[in-house]
């Protein structure tokens, strides 16, 4: 990821990006866009609301965008899911977190 980067870094940034950052960050980034963030994984899927009226599910085509983003203010990493088509609605975990769903998932697609 590294020949993403520019030279000099903002002033700004008082440290490297972590190795998974892919982002470019400018000097004149918002407080609120300085931001690391991975490539993105993007997962096609089916996804479903709720009939309010007769409760039944309707799926529909969609994908989700996964990604590790970490802002300046955070401690530590997180793992952002959200639909790629209404960014409102997001899952975001620790790591420690997406690994235990990541186990789950594994083993509910076992027989």
């Amino acid at each position: 990821m590294g020949s993403l980067r520019q030279s000099p870094p903002p002033s700004w940034l008082d440290e490297p990006c972590p190795s998974w950052c892919a982002r470019v960050h400018a000097e004149d980034d918002h407080p609120e866009d300085r931001i690391h963030r991975a490539p993105p994984v993007f997962v096609p899927g089916v996804l479903a609301q709720v009939d309010p009226d007769t409760l039944e599910r309707v799926p529909e085509a969609g994908t989700l965008l996964v990604q590790r983003t970490q802002h300046l203010s955070d401690p530590t990493p997180w793992i952002l899911v959200t639909e790629t088509e209404d960014v409102g609605r997001q899952l975001l975990m620790s790591e420690q977190v997406a690994r235990q769903l990541a186990d789950a998932l594994h083993d509910q697609s076992q027989e």
